[in-house]
Order: C-alpha cells, then sequence, then structure tokens
C-alpha cells in the first residue's frame, strides 16, 4: 500500500489501487541535443514566415495553375521575396467530389506508405468553456460522423478541449476509433442558462443605464425579488460575469496558442477546426483585449497554421424571442441581439486574421467541416525570410496578391506579431519542472493521469470537493528493496478561481513498499489519489502534477468544477454517480474517506462508467433546498432520461422527490435509483432533472456512460 505524506497536514492519505481502461498508444520520443548544425536550422526555421494560400476565380473555383513567378508578398508595404514556394493538392474528404493531380504538384492522393508524412494535420478543438449543453452535444455527435466520413488515411489529427484534459487521447494518430473515442471523452462544466451575459455585464460596468436596468430584470426574473436600490447588486454580478469569462477567454486562447506552436514543426497541410459557440472580448469598462487574440493568430499566421471557427449553435432561435426567457422589452432584445453579434465577432476575427473562414449560422456543421477540407484541396505553400524591421512590436500586416489578376481572390494570413524575445527562466529543480508542466495548456503524458472533480455538501464534512486522480502505475520505477520494492513519487494539485488567481496548493509525497504481486498489479490497474477539498462558491480550475521521483517521468491533467452557494437557497445538484453496485454507506462523491479504501459503489469514476448491455447501473445525487416529503403540489419532482446523443431512448414520468429517497440530513436530501441497460453497446447520457414545487424551476445534471459490446 502506497503512503501519502501532505506538506499541508501531517495526516496520511491512503492511495488504492484502481481498475482502469488502459489505452495503448506511442509515447513520444525523447528530444535528441541539437549540433551547430541543427541550432542554425532552428535559427533559420523561428525567421521563417510561412503561409498558406488558397487562390479562387470570380466564379469560386480553384485556380490550381499559378507558378512563384505569379505571386506577389508584401509585408507592411514592403516587398519580400519568396525563398519556398511549392503547389500542394490533398485528395479525400467529400466523397462527393475529387481533385485531380498533376505532375507538376505533389499528389496527395495514394495511401501513405508506414511512416509516411502526412497531407494534412488537422486538430479538432472543441472549445468546451464557451459550448451550451446543446452544443456540446451536436458538436461531439457532428465531430465522429466527419471522422468517419472525412478523416482520410493521409490525414494526421488530434483532438483538443479547454474543458478537461484528455491526456494521451490528445496526441495526434490517424486511428478514427480513438479519435471518436477521445471526443467521447470530452467533458465541460456545468454552466448557468443564465441571460445575463458578459457584454451585457461590460455594459453595465460602464454605467450604461439602459443595461443596468436591464440587468436589475434579468436578476428579478432569474433569481426572485431583488431588495430596493439593487444596482449595486447588479454591478457586482456584472463584475462577477465579467472575471470569469476573462478567465475562461484566457483558458481558450492561451491553449490555441499551444496548439498553433505544436503544430508549427508538423508537416503537410495544418489546419485547426475551432468549435465554439463564441466569446467576447470586452472588459472591465467596455475596453477590449485584443492583444490576447492577435497574438494566438499572429503566431499561426507567422507558422502557416490556419483555423476554420464554427459557431457550434447553429440557426437557433435567438434567446429574445424563445417563450421560456422569463425577460422581455425592447431593450432586453437589443443587448441579446448585440451579444450574439459580439461572440460571433471573435469567431470571424479567428479564422479571417488566420486565412481561414468562419462558418455561422448554419445548422448542418458536418457539411461545414467537409466545406473546410475541400476548400483547401488545392493550395500554395509560400514562405519567405522576412526584412528585418528594428519594431519589434508593431503588428506586420502581410498581403497576397497574384499579378495581373485581380478578379482572384486569395485567402492567406493576414499578419503577425514578430516572435516575442524572452528569456525563458529555465526549470531546474524537479519541483520546477513539475509546476513548469502543471502550467502548461496541454497535458503531459509521460505518466497519463486523469483526473475529475466533485461537488458534494454533506452534514459534519466541511469540504464541498472531491479530487480523484488516476495514475498510470506502469508509468513509475519500482527499486527493489530485499524482499519488497519500493515506489517514491509525488502529486501537486493547484487551484485556480474564476478569475485565475490561485485559491490553494496542496503537495503530497507518494511513499509505498510493494510485493512482487503488489507491483504488476499496480502496473496494470494503477492507482487512485482521492482528496477532499474545502472551496467557496464558484468555478475552479484544477491542475494536477504528479511526479515519480526515481524515474523522473511526470504527468499532468486538468479538471473543473462548479461549487453552487447553497446559502442563496436556490434548488440545487450535486454531482450525478454511477456504478454497478448500490452502496450501503452515506453518499460521498468519492464513496470513500480519506485513508479509507471503499469498493462499494457507485462511485464518481475518473472518466466514464462503463456496463455490459443487460447489466443494472445505480445512480446517486444529492438534492439541496428542496421540499422532499411533502406529497402535495409543494414537494419537488423528479424526472430521469438517457439520451443517445441528444435523442432519448428511455424516459420517466415526473414522480415525487420522495419516492427515489434514501436518507436526508441537515445539508441536503440523498435520492437515487437503478436502472436495467438493455441498450446497444455505444455512450449514452444520463440525465436527472428536479422541479421545485413552488417555482417550478428546474435543476440538471448529467453522467456519460458507455455500454460495452
Amino acid at each position: 500500500m502506497m503512503r501519502i505524506t501532505s506538506r499541508k497536514s501531517s495526516s496520511l492519505v491512503v492511495l488504492s489501487l484502481f481498475a482502469a481502461m488502459r489505452i495503448g498508444l506511442a509515447c513520444a520520443q525523447q528530444p535528441t541535443a541539437k549540433s551547430p548544425t541543427q541550432d542554425q536550422a532552428v535559427r533559420l526555421k523561428s525567421e521563417l514566415v510561412e503561409l498558406r494560400a488558397v487562390v479562387t476565380d470570380k466564379k469560386g473555383q480553384p485556380v490550381d495553375n499559378l507558378k512563384q513567378t505569379d505571386f506577389q508578398v508584401f509585408e507592411g508595404g514592403v516587398h519580400q521575396d519568396i525563398s519556398f514556394f511549392s503547389l500542394e493538392r490533398v485528395q479525400g474528404g467529400s466523397k462527393t467530389s475529387e481533385a485531380a493531380g498533376k505532375p507538376t504538384a505533389r499528389d496527395s492522393s495514394q495511401p501513405p506508405a508506414p511512416g509516411a508524412a502526412p497531407a494534412r494535420t488537422i486538430v479538432l478543438f472543441v472549445d468546451a468553456l464557451h459550448l451550451s449543453t446543446f452544443s456540446f452535444i451536436n458538436a461531439k455527435k457532428q465531430l465522429k460522423r466527419f471522422v468517419d466520413e472525412q478523416i482520410t488515411d493521409q490525414d494526421l489529427a488530434a483532438v483538443v478541449t479547454t474543458g478537461s484534459s484528455l491526456g494521451v487521447l490528445q496526441q495526434f494518430m490517424r486511428d478514427r476509433k480513438m479519435l471518436k473515442y477521445a471526443i467521447d471523452k470530452i467533458t465541460r462544466i456545468p454552466k448557468s442558462d443564465s441571460v445575463f451575459t458578459p457584454y451585457l455585464a461590460a455594459a453595465i460596468s460602464r454605467e450604461d443605464s439602459q443595461a443596468i436596468a436591464v440587468g436589475v430584470s434579468v436578476l428579478t426574473a432569474e433569481e426572485g425579488p431583488l431588495p430596493p436600490n439593487p444596482e449595486g447588486i447588479v454591478r457586482a454580478r456584472a463584475m462577477n460575469v465579467i472575471a470569469e469569462e476573462a478567465n475562461f477567454r484566457q483558458a481558450t486562447l492561451i491553449t490555441l496558442r499551444a496548439v498553433c506552436d505544436r503544430l508549427t514543426e508538423m508537416p503537410g497541410q495544418r489546419m485547426i477546426a475551432f468549435l465554439s459557440d463564441g466569446f467576447t472580448l470586452l472588459e472591465e469598462g467596455g475596453s477590449a483585449d485584443t492583444q490576447t487574440l492577435t497574438n494566438v493568430t499572429g503566431r499561426a499566421a507567422r507558422s502557416g497554421v490556419v483555423i476554420y471557427s464554427f459557431d457550434a449553435q447553429g440557426l437557433t432561435v435567438p434567446v429574445e424571442f424563445k417563450a421560456s426567457t422569463p425577460v422581455g422589452g425592447i431593450d432586453f432584445g437589443n443587448y441579446m441581439a448585440n451579444s450574439r453579434a459580439d461572440q460571433q465577432s471573435t469567431l470571424r476575427t479567428v479564422a479571417y486574421d488566420t486565412g481561414g473562414e468562419a462558418y455561422l449560422n448554419r445548422n448542418d456543421l458536418n457539411k461545414s467541416l467537409q466545406t473546410m477540407l475541400d476548400n483547401n484541396k488545392v493550395y500554395y505553400a509560400i514562405a519567405y525570410y522576412p526584412v528585418q524591421n528594428s519594431d519589434k512590436s508593431k503588428f506586420r500586416k502581410v498581403i497576397v496578391q497574384v499579378k495581373d489578376h485581380a478578379d482572384y481572390i486569395v485567402r492567406a494570413q493576414k499578419g503577425y506579431f514578430p516572435l516575442e524575445e524572452k528569456k525563458i527562466q529555465i526549470a531546474e529543480t524537479p519541483r520546477q519542472k513539475l509546476f513548469q508542466a502543471m502550467i502548461s495548456p496541454l497535458p503531459l503524458t509521460d505518466i497519463p493521469v486523469a483526473s475529475s472533480a466533485s461537488f458534494v455538501e454533506r452534514e459534519g464534512d466541511a469540504s464541498q470537493v472531491t479530487l480523484q486522480v488516476q495514475i498510470d502505475g506502469n508509468a513509475f520505477q519500482y527499486a527493489k528493496q530485499e524482499s519488497a520494492f519500493a515506489a517514491n513519487g509525488e502529486v501537486v494539485v493547484t487551484i485556480f478561481d474564476h478569475s485565475g488567481k490561485l485559491a490553494d496548493t496542496v503537495a503530497q509525497s507518494l511513499q509505498a513498499v510493494l510485493t512482487a504481486a503488489q507491483v504488476e498489479a499496480a502496473k496494470r490497474d494503477g492507482f487512485r489519489y482521492n482528496k477532499r477539498l474545502t472551496l467557496k462558491p464558484g468555478i475552479y480550475q484544477l491542475r494536477i502534477g504528479v511526479r515519480d521521483v526515481a524515474g523522473g517521468l511526470m504527468g499532468t491533467s486538468i479538471s473543473w468544477v462548479d461549487v453552487p452557494d447553497l446559502q442563496k437557497g436556490k434548488l440545487a445538484l450535486s454531482t450525478l454517480v454511477l456504478g454497478k453496485e448500490q452502496s450501503k454507506e452515506p453518499y460521498t462523491a468519492a464513496s470513500s474517506k480519506e485513508g479509507q479504501t471503499q469498493n462499494a459503489a457507485p462511485t464518481q469514476i475518473v472518466g466514464r462508467a462503463s456496463f455490459r448491455a443487460g447489466e443494472t447501473a445505480f445512480y446517486r445525487f444529492v438534492v439541496y433546498n428542496a421540499i422532499v416529503k411533502d406529497q402535495t403540489d409543494s414537494g419537488a419532482t423528479i424526472k430521469v432520461d438517457i439520451l443517445d446523443g441528444d435523442a432519448p431512448v428511455y424516459q420517466t414520468n415526473w414522480q415525487p422527490l420522495s419516492a427515489r429517497l434514501i436518507r436526508e440530513d441537515a445539508k441536503g436530501a440523498e435520492v437515487g435509483g437503478r436502472l436495467k441497460l438493455g441498450l446497444s453497446p455505444g455512450v449514452y447520457s444520463l440525465r436527472v432533472t428536479v422541479k421545485d414545487g413552488k417555482s417550478k424551476k428546474t435543476v440538471q445534471q448529467t453522467a456519460d456512460f458507455e455500454v460495452e459490446p
């Protein structure tokens, strides 16, 4: 058994062995030392500006017969000499149209030889921090269809998300099955459906009187009557919304830039399909944070990375016209319309500034993704070493033209910022290296690590969140000690609040002396680390780092959790958990306390629960601020659904919550039930909806699960 020593307290925490699915993916090779020639090549590569240009005629048809001498490139109005040029053709994508190959261009229509460079490198970037529930479900469904129908054997693809860490599943791969598995693994943090938008909040922060009046109406409709002179409450809410959105925006853009950096060294055509509902750049006072976005698009432009943005929400009824919207009026409608336009404006900028396109207000997301590939079957790769410019901070505008053809439309990157010349502080100690890996937007997978953070409050427990971490035991070194084996490592957890400020840090050492049989079990099943955390109401990002002291390998993971404010008296739910057995112990999100091993289920599974067809699934959660035992109309009711994508395959009628009651304490009522899973193999979502007996307002929680063949 492995012992964990906390640097925050002297308490011991038991790390129990767990059974987990292990996915065999090739590990990245370790970099080799660079020779002087390699250093020179790296320097030249960093100075090189790479562009991808798509040229169409006035009818929108691709032009595929141009030569290097037909192009002109200007940077800051100064003509640039083209150093590298090629016409590229990529076969594949749409099954309804095939681009004809020509001997003058590199033809990628034949299946690649083993280990051959890809014709296209595609990142499917899911901005889970800015997706509604409908958009999230639709995006996953359409992306899996896109992988089946459009990704070819010549492509190299990766799935990246801002909502959580996918670990080794964020690697580039050609395996369509694994790509779809990665899409299924994407999760999102539950977000409120409030119409108190960041755009409205920014208007309130600049003392817009109409916006303040609309804010009062929104809060009154969503939370009930406000005290006299509620303007102060509305301003405070606006500041909170702006801070939270700034944190989400930074997380999205920093991850997007990291993806651009990773794509820089990838061969072939480099494309990012960016799926989001959009987000604002507005800050407190109404000013716009354009610098971070420009840094992202500039980095992409310089490296030949083209971003295509997709409005995952599609063509929907505006919120101001929905019958369910509790607020009305012309002013409210104007702010909602402007909020939508503001979000879409960011999606346009992300795409247009990198030479891509923005697909907005379209319901067929898969067709839009197909169009992205079809429009890039023929493109021109152009690169140049820019004329030196003493101004290192000024944005450098780039224009690509075709000589003597003003009727041709050239879609290419619009410009870039020069690479930042910063002195990078090199991590020296193992702890510094671990922290450096933890703050990276993309996970380190030398040690595969998965994590989940769950909210649940119970009487007698001052903590609100359970963190669970799965650690691949096969990546650890086990030192021989007589007849036993020793493992030595550490876990570090940093917690950031909604504004991006550090809320807490936990560092614990991992020490174990195991028998040979226990080592084999650890390598096969790995380890699970549980920790209860005390957090105030709000949204938090948890970054987890794991290090093997003996071998030096490290792994990281990211999780989010939303802690509701139960003191406001509003109906709320804990995390919904699934398992194969019915626990006899009081519910906690981990079904175990620190220092104990608990095998009874349902436990909060790190990842997704898995069942075989015909098995019984047990679910449990806690309801807060609800009248449960009242059998009249004042009692809360519950409805349970199983969804395949967004289509229900199982539904119950509304039933009294008291019929599902397991136990009740001063904090809340624990409820649950069982379901016989007579379902075909696939990935499903269990959704529970609870309705308040008096106000008739509803709250929901969902949990994904898999039915195995």
